[in-house]
């Protein structure tokens, strides 16, 4: 374990719980396990955000799943959840129990209403900084490019409430076909077209592109007007890949050139042309 400030939460937890063991390692929090518990453990500077996440939850319909929030005596906030009997999302544990499961759960979760409107201006001033920082990659110039114009189907769309973050390490599978997703401090209003193409390009694709998009049209057919949220996903998924490689380039560059091998094509042939639904 590193760091005075996490040994000296675990220390605390340790004494009011009882022996943890750690989970895992997020860009924001250390996670630890023990006695059928979750304990989330923030930093002190951070710690508004268990509580942010624990609000989240309640309004993802997971309220149940939370058991407290807590500030430890050296600062840090924790967020105590029970703990799911679920591994994350792979190709082994996911059939059709989980795609229902995992479906109805998006569903219900992207009906939720928020206030306000997409802007599509300020999502192709994003799409321009990619394109800009990621200049020097062949082929990512042209994506954005190819994309550009689909900015025009995102306008005045309503959000809806979003988790934002669904690669597979938040996606949680269980033997019975359950599923959980985890991490919620940064859900918000948002369109559920992209909450998708999260999910697409960091999980689903681990099932292979070609199956990777066939369950997402299973999901996306089980939404009202199905249609205008796959013609938006014609753009996001493109943008969700060209976001993973503005991410390796600016916080992990000892991954990119995996990302341009993996995930650039994959790009370039979904921008030249979104199959139908």
């Amino acid at each position: 374990m590193r760091g005075p400030g996490v040994a000296t939460a675990w220390s605390e937890l340790v004494a009011r719980y009882g022996p943890l063991n750690p989970l895992g390692r997020g860009l924001e929090a250390r996670v630890f396990a023990g006695n059928g518990r979750v304990f989330k453990v923030y930093k002190p500077k951070e710690r508004e955000l268990a509580f942010k996440e624990a609000k989240n939850l309640a309004r993802a319909g997971l309220g149940d799943w939370v058991l407290g929030v807590e500030v430890l005596e050296a600062g840090h906030g924790v967020l105590i959840l029970r703990r799911f009997a679920g591994e994350p999302f792979s190709p082994e544990r996911f059939d059709d129990r989980s795609l229902a499961s995992l479906s109805a759960f998006l569903l219900r979760l992207h009906r939720l209403p928020e206030a306000g409107a997409l802007d599509a201006r300020a999502i192709g001033e994003r799409l321009l900084r990619f394109q800009s920082a990621l200049a020097e990659i062949p082929g990512a110039r042209e994506v954005a490019e190819r994309i550009a114009p689909r900015l025009a189907l995102l306008e005045g769309v309503r959000p809806g409430f979003c988790h934002t973050d669904l690669w597979a390490g938040n996606v949680l599978l269980a033997d019975d076909g359950q599923t959980f997703v985890v991490d919620w401090a940064r859900a918000k209003g948002e369109d559920p077209a992209r909450d998708l193409a999260i999910l697409k390009t960091g999980s689903l694709d681990l099932l292979g592109p070609e199956t990777g998009l066939d369950v997402l049209r299973r999901i996306v057919r089980r939404y009202p007007e199905p249609q205008a949220l796959w013609a938006r996903l014609g753009f996001w998924i493109p943008m969700t890949y060209l976001h993973d490689l503005y991410w390796f380039l600016t916080k992990a560059p000892e991954g990119l050139k995996e990302a341009i091998r993996t995930k650039l094509p994959l790009a370039e042939a979904l921008s030249l042309a979104f199959p139908s639904l």
